[in-house]
């Protein structure tokens, strides 16, 4: 499996696209198969970043929204409406299953009942499914089982992350844009991959304010990643001020309290799970 991060950067980043990511059924390199997109950033944008990774969005059969903040949902409208209209002229086969919390489901049908034409809408409750999933409910994504779970968001809107065991004993977890708490450890302890969000460095708490906002630091998130013996850890969600070196000092942080694997991928870098 392969999990291409189509962008890294928090809601008002400029210099990189927002935080969301793209699990596909191949090996890296191969011919692509299906894909499952979390979140989709603010804007079209995502439309972009898909091009630019080689991801064919007919290839898009399962959409994971983790919560209602604008730089999460609204780039899901964009993929609702190139599915919606490749149903529409015939060049979008199968089904489309959009998850997500049941403040997300009602925001997504609501914008997509806004803003699409008609005849692209009406496939809503047709080939376009909207499932509405509580904690602990689980799905079959990829072929491969998906556990949903609240993450206890202590912001301003509902959120949820999702572990899915993509290979025997193998989990990939994601706890959305927000620090994992002890509610939520049970899901992710001894993940093999974790998607996690780290605003800045632990160094650069006074200049950027996380808490307040509902985020954390690389240092917390690595410090997380240890207690729970994760594999490897991928942060994103960051700040986008020194893109040329945050790769570089987040490592540096990061490494000086988990032995793991830690990534800090750029938009569009990929890895092989």
């Amino acid at each position: 499996m392969r999990l291409t991060m189509l962008g890294t950067g928090h809601a008002l980043a400029t210099k990189c696209y927002n935080a969301c990511f793209a699990l596909q059924d191949d090996a890296m390199g191969k011919a692509p198969g299906r894909t499952f997109l979390v979140d989709a950033g603010g804007g079209n944008g995502i439309l972009t970043q898909l091009e630019r990774a080689g991801i064919d969005w007919h290839s898009i059969h399962d959409l994971f929204v983790t919560h209602t903040h604008v730089d999460h949902l609204l780039g899901s409208v964009w993929i609702l409406r190139v599915v919606c209209y490749g149903m529409e002229c015939g060049n979008y086969q199968g089904e489309f299953h959009f998850w997500g919390n049941g403040e997300v489901v009602a925001a997504a049908d609501k914008l997509a009942h806004m803003l699409l034409r008609p005849s692209e809408s009406a496939f809503i409750g047709k080939r376009v499914f909207l499932h509405a999933v509580e904690d602990g409910d689980t799905a079959q994504i990829l072929g491969r089982p998906v556990t949903f779970f609240d993450i206890h968001s202590t912001g301003s809107a509902k959120q949820f992350g999702f572990a899915m065991e993509y290979s025997a004993g193998k989990v990939l977890a994601c706890s959305g844009d927000e620090p994992l708490t002890s509610k939520n450890f049970s899901h992710v302890e001894g993940a093999t991959w974790l998607v996690h969000e780290a605003y800045c460095r632990h160094d650069d708490i006074e200049r950027y304010n996380p808490h307040p906002i509902h985020h954390g630091t690389v240092r917390e998130a690595c410090a997380t990643a240890e207690h729970l013996s994760v594999e490897n850890l991928v942060l994103y969600h960051t700040e986008d001020d020194d893109l040329a070196h945050r790769k570089e000092h987040y490592l540096a942080e990061g490494r000086s309290v988990y032995g793991g694997n830690l990534q800090v991928p750029d938009d569009l870098e990929a890895f092989e799970l």
